[in-house]
């Protein structure tokens, strides 16, 4: 993502890691910096070499660099739109398919797991796509990744070739001999999440297993792209898929976003600040008795933690729940304390105007004023 930090090989090394744990399956890796290839080899040091795979371009030259590194497998990208081919108007769709089938069959020689990447597949003409998909297939790829390069994908399962994905994952079971497919899917609609999902769900019958490309936060070019984290939460939300360690998530999205100077916002799905943040006072009511009133899914499931913020509407039972937060014990609701606590924080709002919300240590100081031992 554009105008983000670069992290430092030890902090690559401490990301994979932390990936490794959750149970991601596969790292695909850039091979062609200094930090780069230092921090492939942190990581291959720590045993992570049967996750890894390189990225390259359909030459041979990437190719070698993934070999140099001991890599095991790598994904070749190659563009597979009219609109992509425009950059090269002298050369053959012959001869583009023959370039990607050289690349392809030079790695399987030295040994290489193939992925191949159909970059802008949803603005691709299938009759051209069809081709491409089973020249790799014969060389030897054993997956072909869906890239919506730009977010124009449909997850409509009637929508039409090109960028309906369901119906292209049909389509490629039914006209092809790739083994498998993979989804890869940009934000620029907002879409990547549900396109994801949608790959999944037509896969689901036709192979045994389907492969998804995604970034964790969703850290990607422009608008970026699929966030792991989201994917992992709904097909455990939604399909019971119970393959993962989620707890680490949290902690690794506070780790990613001060490795890359990224700035998490506060209402990121499952790992930002506000997510377990409860203020008003229906919702903290609601929690006080079953959290799962206003949570999906416990906190501490994905590494949150619940908090209790005082505002203008967190009223007596939010401002009882947070006093027993801090208290570690029950508080009566008739203790006339917690009525003079509640008067003082109410009269903070309402005759000062006041905006913002109280935070944990002036909430403190309030409870002393009104008798409370903290």
């Amino acid at each position: 993502m554009a105008g983000l930090l670069n992290p430092r090989p030890e902090e690559y090394l401490r990301i994979a890691m932390m990936l490794r744990e959750i149970g991601i399956e596969r790292l695909e890796v850039m091979m062609y910096t200094k930090t780069d290839r230092e921090a492939i080899k942190l990581m291959k040091n720590e045993g992570l070499t049967p996750l890894l795979a390189g990225w390259c371009r359909a030459n041979k030259a990437d190719i070698d660099v993934a070999l140099e590194l001991d890599l095991h497998q790598v994904g070749i990208s190659h563009p597979v739109s009219y609109i992509h081919f425009s950059k090269w108007p002298d050369v053959s769709l012959e001869d583009l398919v023959n370039r990607v089938v050289e690349a392809v069959t030079y790695a399987r020689e030295h040994g290489l797991r193939v992925f191949v990447h159909g970059e802008d597949s949803t603005r691709a003409d299938w009759r051209f796509e069809k081709i491409f998909i089973n020249a790799v297939a014969e060389a030897g790829a054993e997956v072909y990744r869906i890239c919506d390069t730009v977010g124009c994908g449909i997850s409509d399962p009637r929508a039409p070739l090109p960028r309906g994905i369901p119906e292209k994952i049909r389509r490629i079971k039914a006209e092809t001999k790739i083994p498998y497919v993979e989804m890869h899917a940009h934000d620029d609609l907002g879409n990547a999440v549900e396109n994801t999902m949608a790959a999944i769900k037509a896969a689901d019958g036709l192979y045994d297993k389907v492969y998804v490309s995604t970034t964790f936060l969703g850290l990607g070019d422009r608008a970026g792209n699929a966030e792991t984290e989201k994917i992992i939460m709904n097909c455990y939300m939604h399909y019971d898929i119970r393959k993962w360690n989620l707890k680490p998530l949290r902690e690794l999205a506070v780790y990613i976003a001060s490795a890359l100077g990224y700035h998490l916002p506060i209402n990121k799905a499952i790992v930002g600040d506000g997510v377990f943040a409860h203020e008003s006072g229906i919702h903290l009511h609601g929690i006080s008795k079953l959290p799962l009133t206003y949570e999906p899914f416990p906190p501490e499931l994905v590494g949150q933690r619940r908090s209790i913020v005082i505002g203008r509407r967190s009223g007596k039972h939010g401002i009882r729940l947070k006093l027993e937060e801090i208290l570690g014990r029950k508080v009566d609701e008739n203790d006339p304390r917690l009525m003079n606590l509640v008067e003082m924080i109410t009269n903070e709002f309402s005759t000062r105007e006041r905006r913002y919300p109280i935070g944990e240590q002036e909430f403190r100081l309030f409870a002393k004023r009104a008798g409370f031992e903290v």
